[in-house]
């Protein structure tokens, strides 16, 4: 490893020293100082550390069958209220999971927005983009007692493309008496996708292994509507996005262009210490193979993943989770074809505990048992894969004030 790989773990491991040595409220800049009487602007953080160890393949970092490191993320973001109904807020954000992130400093949101009334309001920017009930919290270990989200679903190594998009959004929500509330979000921007991102060192380790040396800013459209029930704590979830000419290139001039369309359904409970929660995911798009500007043949592309998860508090510094997903490539294969067909599915149950030792400070360790191997998309890391059952611990420790 170089020493810059070295100097980067070591500020964060400073960072995550400071968290520890805080307390979790805010950090307060009062703005007085600029003869204002604008509220102060609020300041939080947060760093994380993790181990990945897998038995039978590396899965998420390339080195997992002998235990790894590099599983690591941190942020700073700031809010302010200025004026009545309006908020800006912006993060900075930087992770490391194997070869994605690799600890590039990237501003992750950066939004203002104004609430008209409770039916709507506008933001603009680097918006987080909304998708089932985790896309835009992602980054809020917090939020959840897993370790890993089901990566079918919430892939944690495509961060540069998944999580935000540059442009605005409309959102608000209707009261329906005793019908419970609808909530809606309704944005356009354009992705960023980064050469050295999850997306693109996907199709990099893909056959014929070739090297991509360019990719586009797809246009993105989407929206998301939550219908929160009489029942208290029950609320049904769509989201839809649509890519407009998704667009990437090999260094040896083979090019592919499609504009993958998704759909996800989400349904989540939460009733005493009890979290249930339940999605479904699926995107379809036919990629258009050319070189030289002549058409070689058209990829069609439509896997689709679905999970079904339950959590439970069982005291102020312990909880419990489970959940089990499954994982296609393709659905209309759902069994696999070709040399690999464990390459077609992966299935996945996980057992997750959680411990919050201090308001600032949780601990979770999880175990995984899987059967299938299609995310294993680093597969010159695992030249030979079967149908057999294998399993993953990850371990990760976070810090926020």
């Amino acid at each position: 490893m170089t020493t810059h790989y070295f100097q980067r773990k070591l500020a964060l491991s400073i960072t995550a020293a400071s968290m520890a040595a805080g307390t979790a409220s805010a950090l307060e800049v009062p703005l007085t100082y600029f003869g204002t009487n604008m509220p102060p602007l609020d300041f939080h953080g947060f760093a994380s550390q993790g181990y990945l160890a897998s038995s039978d393949y590396n899965y998420l970092a390339n080195n997992t069958r002998n235990g790894s490191f590099k599983f690591t993320e941190a942020g700073v973001n700031m809010s302010v209220n200025p004026f009545p109904r309006t908020r800006i807020a912006a993060q900075g954000f930087t992770y490391d999971v194997g070869a994605a992130g690799q600890y590039d400093a990237v501003l992750d949101y950066a939004l203002a927005e104004y609430t008209f009334n409770d039916y709507i309001g506008v933001r603009a920017g680097r918006i987080r983009r909304a998708e089932g009930i985790y896309n835009d919290i992602q980054d809020l270990d917090l939020a959840r007692t897993y370790v890993l989200l089901p990566q079918g679903m919430y892939n944690a190594r495509w961060r540069d493309m998944y999580t935000t998009a540059d442009g605005g959004e409309l959102f608000g929500t209707f009261h329906l008496g005793t019908g419970g509330r609808l909530a809606y979000q309704m944005y356009y921007g354009l992705q960023r996708p980064q050469l050295d991102g999850g997306l693109a060192i996907q199709k990099e380790n893909l056959p014929p292994y070739q090297q991509l040396n360019y990719f586009n800013s797809p246009q993105i459209v989407g929206g998301q509507l939550w219908w929160y029930t009489p029942l208290d704590g029950f609320r049904v979830g769509v989201a839809m996005n649509d890519d407009q000419d998704l667009t990437f290139q090999t260094v040896a001039g083979v090019r592919a262009e499609g504009s993958p369309f998704t759909q996800h359904y989400s349904l989540e409970y939460v009733v005493n210490k009890w979290t249930f929660q339940a999605e479904y995911y699926n995107s379809a798009v036919d990629y258009d193979i050319t070189l030289g500007g002549n058409h070689i043949t058209t990829a069609k592309i439509h896997p689709d993943t679905w999970y079904a998860g339950a959590a439970y508090e069982v005291n102020r510094w312990f909880s419990v989770g489970t959940y089990y997903s499954e994982y296609y490539a393709d659905l209309t294969h759902r069994g696999g074809v070709g040399a690999t067909p464990s390459d077609g599915f992966q299935k996945d149950a996980a057992l997750s505990l959680r411990f919050d030792p201090t308001s600032w400070w949780v601990f979770k360790i999880e175990g995984h048992c899987i059967h299938g191997t299609a995310q294993l998309s680093d597969n010159r890391d695992n030249p030979v894969r079967n149908d057999n059952i294998w399993f993953m611990l990850a371990v990760k420790s976070t810090f926020s004030f």
